[in-house]
């Protein structure tokens, strides 16, 4: 009976220790793989960016209310995100606007834990080469010099950048830079 419980205690050690192996087999698999490296995921809400001739018209030529979605992978104690870049491309894939905001801060990573960041404002001024003849007697403060600008700049609009496709590529980096990339499309 002794040598029966023996036998049974000597394939009960076996087992645990095999399953200890094959436990530290795929720990170790897992982390060279890098599937507990830490990162950053990004996301760019709205995508498309929709955009009208009275839409830049009343924000002053400015893109507003783009959020990025953040999501995080794998874990850290302090992983260091370095800073934002913020690049449009024309329909050419020329950069005709970047933006590089330096954050240099350290975060825990938790796998999962989603957030929500608003996208500094894009300027468009400089692309818009839009130049007003109006009639000098018209105040700035009348309505009509108002309806006046709107109806010049919705002609100009249409004929120079209806129906245009841009891109937004927001870069967030450090040492497992992320990215994401919207359409920008004036309708």
């Amino acid at each position: 009976m002794e040598g029966n419980k023996n036998n049974i205690q000597n394939r009960e050690v076996a087992m645990v220790k095999r399953f200890s192996v094959l436990i530290s087999l795929v720990l170790v698999a897992v982390l060279l793989t890098g599937c507990l490296t830490p990162k950053v995921n990004v996301g760019i809400e709205p995508n498309p960016i929709k955009l009208t001739a009275e839409k830049l018209l009343d924000n002053d030529f400015v893109i507003t209310g783009i959020k990025l979605n953040l999501r995080t992978s794998g874990f850290s104690t302090g992983y260091t995100i370095e800073g934002v870049k913020a690049v449009v491309f024309d329909d050419d894939d020329e950069a005709i606007f970047e933006k590089l905001v330096d954050i240099d801060t350290k975060i825990p990573i938790v796998p999962g834990i989603p957030r929500e960041e608003e996208v500094p404002d894009i300027s468009l001024k400089e692309l818009f080469d839009f130049d007003v003849d109006l009639d000098l007697d018209i105040p700035i403060d009348d309505e009509n010099y108002h309806e006046r600008l709107k109806e010049q700049f919705s002609e100009y609009y249409n004929e120079n950048w209806k129906d245009k496709v841009y891109k937004l590529t927001v870069t967030i980096t450090g040492k497992n830079p992320t990215s994401d990339t919207a359409e920008i499309r004036f309708e």
